[in-house]
């Protein structure tokens, strides 16, 4: 009787999830049963994706990346920045602020800064100093194609911070810039 009971459960599984696989495209794009939520549409960020194509697959990711190696012996960090030319990005930021181009703001009050705080502020905090970038993005994969595009919306560059035996101890925020004309909530 057990065994004829396992069976009955075993054809009915079976079943299920030949109907499951057997569902409308637009109910299972993926033969899993799962509706996929609808994405957006029109070309992302001068890329070839598009919402024919891309699934959103984060619409805001924060996330920071240490971006100059204060330890010598770090040969993985020295190689993991060995293609990075932070000096540039950074003089662009602020160049780009200095020419009304960009609107800084204050990190930690959201508040935009003026020319002349910006100005205070680099007196304060030497460029070369910089060592974090904290990024605010969009993301889309395009599962077909195996591409993956990412947009950049916010800058946060961040200062190193060192203790009295002159060893890294954080992170100082510093100016915050929106690109692409959007503010991230």
């Amino acid at each position: 009787m057990m065994k004829k009971l396992n069976l009955l459960i075993y054809l009915l599984l079976g079943f299920g999830v030949i109907a499951c696989n057997d569902m409308p495209d637009e109910h299972n794009k993926q033969g899993t049963g799962f509706k996929i939520p609808p994405v957006r549409t029109g070309t992302y960020y001068e890329t070839e994706l598009s919402g024919d194509n891309a699934v959103v697959i984060a619409d805001t990711i924060i996330y920071s990346v240490v971006t100059k190696n204060s330890n010598p012996d770090d040969d993985w960090r020295t190689y993991c920045l060995r293609k990075l030319d932070q000096q540039a990005l950074v003089n662009i930021i602020f160049n780009a602020i200095y020419q009304g181009k960009l609107i800084p703001y204050d990190y930690s009050t959201e508040e935009p800064m003026s020319i002349e705080e910006v100005k205070a502020f680099e007196k304060e905090n030497d460029r070369k100093k910089i060592a974090k970038i904290q990024f605010v993005e969009e993301w889309y994969f395009d599962e077909k194609n195996l591409q993956m595009g990412k947009r950049v919306n916010a800058i946060m560059l961040a200062y190193e911070l060192r203790n009295s035996k002159g060893e890294v101890s954080g992170y100082k925020a510093g100016v915050k810039v929106y690109l692409n004309n959007k503010e991230v909530e």
